[in-house]
């Protein structure tokens, strides 16, 4: 075992006074941690993201956080406003967190509280869809979460506002360089690991839009685990957004089962961590179900960035739309790598795949890896990705009007990443994600003064 799987392992310290066959599916996921260990390069999923950085480092149970500071995180564009968790280094501070005002049977809490509270709404639910046999970070999580969130939208609810559970990382800063002994007058603590855990289960006809926010600070790894259970007819809407900070690790897996009719709408945005990894499996177990999955990542420097995806049509008459796109600069590399699988018998399916990479350098790496297992007859499928740099008779033209480089070349990347904050439903969600995205760009505060 490497460095992080042995000191993941020897962090395993199960909760008191929770239920039994919660503690047993903690052993059971722990074993199949180490009996897989971390993926490498030979893992067909994974080869082209190496976790050979990751793997190096001993990780530790992440201290008590400060909330203080995590409110100071949260103040430089990420925070959410209305009903939401706040979870510091995975365990929930109340004090960040306001839940009032929603509508009767809604059910806003942590994952802790409900386990005790409503355990009959979570037991069927939880690991039924983030199965540990083949995940090696879905096992970990499912044997170290501490906390995360429960979301219960009723029969026949809609919810308008955004419910948003934001987790925020307080880490030790990166271990010092070789031969230095302390950093501010303090031995170097260990990395810190995080495993939030989150359950959102949509009943029939619910309607609502649930948002996870991602910020760190701090040598950290987030592993982090969603299931999204959708009953017949419910729409849900999900917005992932990653902005932690340049020395974190972030892997995080959506897990997603739709009943018929049922509607999801998955956004995943990545703009921060050292190496970030975004995982979509989705299930269509209901005839006319859709999925819409969309991802937007910005990577610079040696940074990477992975997307995944994994959409399985087990019924007729469904849809899947996929867009993701990536800018890239400096010496990072992107990897967009989906599968949709369409089982037999799933006649009528209708499912596209876009993959778009634009490389600001000529030193940045794009990876595109569109996959398509049809094993129906009558479907309507198709896939394609394109990589390319910025556009120099665009640019030239700009340039000719006056336009300053730095502002041309900002302007032609908003142009290119805004289609994906359109396609977030939500305002105030998408209101947030624009700004920013617009804060990554040099002439970013003129471009939202002009919009």
């Amino acid at each position: 075992m490497n460095a992080a799987e042995t000191s993941l392992v020897a962090a395993f310290a199960p909760p008191a006074r929770e239920p039994a066959w919660l503690g047993e599916a903690r052993r059971s996921a722990l074993a199949r941690f180490e009996a897989l260990g971390l993926p490498t390069a030979r893992h067909e999923d994974w080869r082209f993201t190496s976790l050979a950085a990751l793997g190096a480092l001993p990780f530790a149970r992440a201290p008590a956080g400060d909330p203080a500071v995590a409110s100071a995180l949260l103040a430089r564009g990420a925070a959410p406003e209305g009903p939401r968790l706040v979870f510091v280094n995975g365990r929930l501070a109340p004090e960040l967190s306001t839940r009032g005002g929603l509508p009767q049977g809604v059910i806003l809490s942590s994952l802790a509280e409900a386990l005790r509270e409503v355990p009959e709404k979570v037991r069927p639910h939880l690991g039924r869809l983030a199965r540990p046999e083949a995940h090696a970070f879905t096992a970990a999580n499912a044997a170290l979460f501490e906390d995360g969130g429960f979301v219960l939208l009723p029969r026949g609810a809609a919810i308008d506002a955004p419910l948003a559970l934001v987790f925020v990382t307080d880490a030790p800063p990166p271990a010092p360089l070789r031969g230095a002994e302390e950093i501010r007058g303090q031995a170097a603590a260990a990395p810190a690991a995080v495993h939030p855990r989150t359950l959102v289960v949509a009943e029939e006809g619910a309607r609502g839009i649930v948002e996870e926010v991602f910020v760190g600070r701090g040598a950290s790894l987030t592993n982090a685990v969603t299931e999204l259970v959708l009953a017949d007819g419910a729409k849900v809407e999900h917005v992932r957004l990653q902005v932690e900070g340049p020395d974190t690790f972030h892997v995080g897996a959506v897990h997603a089962e739709q009943g018929a009719e049922a509607t999801l709408g998955a956004h995943a945005f990545s703009l921060g961590a050292r190496l970030s990894r975004s995982e979509l499996w989705s299930r269509l177990a209901g005839e006319g179900g859709e999925v819409r999955a969309n991802g937007l990542y910005m990577a610079d420097g040696a940074r990477i960035s992975d997307h995944f995806t994994w959409v399985e049509h087990a019924v007729p008459r469904c849809t899947t739309a996929q867009t993701f796109k990536g800018i890239l600069d400096g010496t990072a590399r992107g990897v967009f790598s989906g599968r949709i699988r369409v089982l037999p018998g799933a006649q009528k399916t209708v499912a596209h795949q876009l993959s778009s990479s634009l490389l600001l350098s000529d030193d940045a790496i794009a990876d595109t890896k569109p996959q398509l297992e049809i094993f129906a007859d009558d479907v309507k499928c198709g896939h394609g990705g394109t990589v390319g740099q910025l556009d120099e008779a665009s640019l030239f033209y700009l340039r000719s009007r006056g336009v300053p480089e730095a502002d041309a070349k900002s302007l032609l990347i908003w142009a290119f990443a805004s289609e994906m904050v359109g396609l977030v439903g939500a305002p105030a969600l998408r209101a947030r994600a624009k700004n920013l995205i617009a804060a990554r760009l040099p002439a970013g505060a003129r471009i939202l003064e002009a919009a």
